[in-house]
């Protein structure tokens, strides 16, 4: 059976043809992109230099706050009708070797209970969703929108980024060479982005040590689950002969196996074959290797996420350890903060300046997940072969190592805390408890809340609906959840029927800014998020809350659009910069 995607396609480009939006890279995050921007009924051209087929599979778990992303989009029960078994448990399993004894077990539900594992701080739930359905099922999505025009097998060979947007040039061997213009352009192109490069956008490591090798292999291995002695997992940790990871791509004989390289150590196929088929006691005619692929980690975060009208998503941004599953999903996070920013910038809704907040508001978060990722690594590295773990009279041996791996590897599955504690309190376009009776009317207007931000717990979730925070979910009378309520615009959730929001519904809608107004009287939801009144941002953000409408709605509106107390913000490079004429090769 090959699990080889269709190709995406590859059609001409209109020479000279303007898009709001050109985004290089045709990984997840690219596609993510190209639909939210094209829900917002932009004009987008996505163009990627490979074919689309998925030939080796990377990145499989997405996690809850990116399966509420997709929620929006109306994809996340497509994880369903996907290849992968929707009622295999994603149990992960560390054991002394593949035939030997299991050390520790952490029990995980299959994508079908996917919710139970939010356990109601959530609609959605983390799954297993591998590249082979999961990048088909996101560029479905994007070419459902009549604005969003994909293009695979084109190459972006440079661009100019002038004062009113870059002129992109583009290159096919099928079609030649092409020039378009777009308001922005948003690189997605990978760990090794050219475009960052080309801009000159440096990086930060978070540790000089923190490079390594690793060789990744995608393997056919037939009937491995019956020979080996261990429940199903959808992960096995080995550690003899060698530590090694092996990952089920199809719940059966596809696996893709990762294992550290030592100095030097540079494997032909096949002997990438037999150092499989040594650890898991098998010959090396069971093991059928179909691609093999060398990669290195890493924990750097660029030094801005923007230059001009180029801005930088995903790896282009960031590059984590895979530990966690965190890298993709962290550029899932960059779409939802993005895509309304670039809207209201192009619809003149707001100043450019509002983009600067881009790399203000997702640097912290992104700083946060490398180093989740990171400590994920170091503990997994810390585990070390040991051959008494294989000796039949080593039990004691076997229940300390088990012990030790509960102990400090657990936490990288439980991750809750650093999924949906997205937070922005210090963002300008963020209106704080403690200032908000500033712009709050003089009858009683909202509680000032001096309390400290509640800890930022890797592992655990505590709902807040303080401003800059994931507005939090509860369930609706109807069973609904109320994120369900967030469409991608400003939503006015209004908790008090004595509280008259309509003149900040009406500020908005004098600036033509989309805005929904939702009734969600439950008691528990008024004490949940604390307020009578709270406006969520378009990316389900809190950003302000109250117990009376602001005596200065235009003030507020001015606030969440950039409008004011913008300009400077720490670390963003803005689009004041000279114009500059760049050549990339992504």
């Amino acid at each position: 059976m090959s699990l080889d995607s269709a190709p995406g396609p590859t059609g001409d480009i209109g020479d000279d043809t303007t898009y709001d939006v050109v985004v290089v890279g045709g990984g997840p995050v690219g596609i993510a992109t190209a639909i939210e921007l094209g829900t917002r009924r932009l004009s987008v051209l996505l163009v990627e230099r490979e074919d689309g087929v998925v030939r080796y599979p990377t990145a499989e778990s997405v996690d809850t706050a990116s399966m509420e992303l997709l929620r929006r989009w109306g994809i996340a029960d497509a994880v369903l009708r996907g290849g992968f078994p929707a009622d295999a448990r994603r149990d992960i399993s560390f054991v002394s070797r593949m035939t030997g004894y299991e050390l520790a077990r952490f029990p995980r539900p299959g994508n079908a209970d996917r919710r139970s594992t939010t356990h109601g701080l959530s609609p959605e739930g983390g799954v297993w969703w591998p590249k082979f359905w999961f990048d088909p099922t996101l560029r479905e999505r994007a070419a459902a929108e009549p604005t969003v025009e994909l293009r695979h097998g084109w190459t972006c060979g440079g661009f100019e980024d002038g004062a009113d947007g870059v002129t992109v040039r583009l290159a096919s061997t099928e079609h030649g060479k092409r020039t378009v213009r777009a308001g922005y352009v948003v690189a997605c192109d990978g760990a090794g982005s050219p475009i960052r490069k080309a801009l000159g956008i440096g990086s930060l490591r978070d540790s000089p040590d923190v490079r390594a090798r690793w060789q990744g292999a995608y393997v056919r291995l037939p009937g491995l689950r019956r020979r080996v002695p261990h429940a199903p997992a959808v992960q096995y940790y080995l550690l003899n002969p060698r530590r090694m990871i092996l990952g089920s791509l199809d719940g059966g004989d596809l696996w893709r196996v990762t294992y550290p390289l030592a100095d030097g150590e540079s494997p032909a196929a096949a002997e990438v074959s037999a150092t499989i088929a040594d650890a898991l006691d098998c010959a090396a005619d069971d093991v059928d290797v179909l691609d093999t692929r060398e990669w290195s980690g890493d924990a750097v975060v660029a030094e801005s996420f923007r230059a001009g009208h180029v801005l930088l998503a995903g790896d282009a941004a960031h590059r984590m350890w895979p530990s966690g599953g965190h890298g993709m999903n962290t550029g899932l996070g960059d779409v939802a903060n993005l895509g309304w920013k670039l809207e209201a910038v192009l619809r003149g809704w707001a100043p450019d300046t509002l983009l600067d907040t881009y790399t203000a508001e997702r640097r912290p978060h992104a700083e946060r997940l490398v180093r989740r990722a990171w400590h994920n690594y170091r503990a997994d590295n810390a585990i070390r072969p040991d051959p008494a773990l294989d000796d039949p009279a080593r039990n004691e041996a076997r229940v300390l190592a088990g012990e030790r791996i509960t102990a400090t590897r657990q936490t990288e599955w439980r991750s809750l805390g650093v999924q949906l504690d997205v937070r922005y309190p210090r963002s300008p376009l963020i209106v704080p408890d403690d200032i908000s009776d500033d712009i709050s009317d003089g009858s009683g207007g909202s509680t000032p809340d001096d309390t400290p931000e509640p800890p930022a717990d890797s592992e655990t979730y505590t709902p807040t609906a303080r401003p800059g925070h994931r507005a939090p979910h509860f369930t609706l009378a109807d069973g609904r959840s109320v994120l369900d309520l967030f469409r991608g615009r400003f939503t006015l959730l209004n908790f008090a029927p004595a509280v008259d929001s309509g003149a900040l519904a009406l500020a908005f809608r004098n600036r033509r800014i989309p805005l929904d107004e939702e009734w969600a009287g439950a008691p528990s939801a008024r004490e949940l998020y604390g307020r009578a009144v709270a406006l969520v941002r378009p990316d389900g953000i809190v950003a302000w809350r109250g117990d009376a409408c602001p005596a200065d709605p235009d003030a507020l509106v001015d606030r969440v659009m950039g409008g004011s107390g913008v300009a400077g913000v720490t670390g963003a490079t803005g689009s004041g910069i000279a114009t500059a004429a760049t050549g990339v090769e992504n």
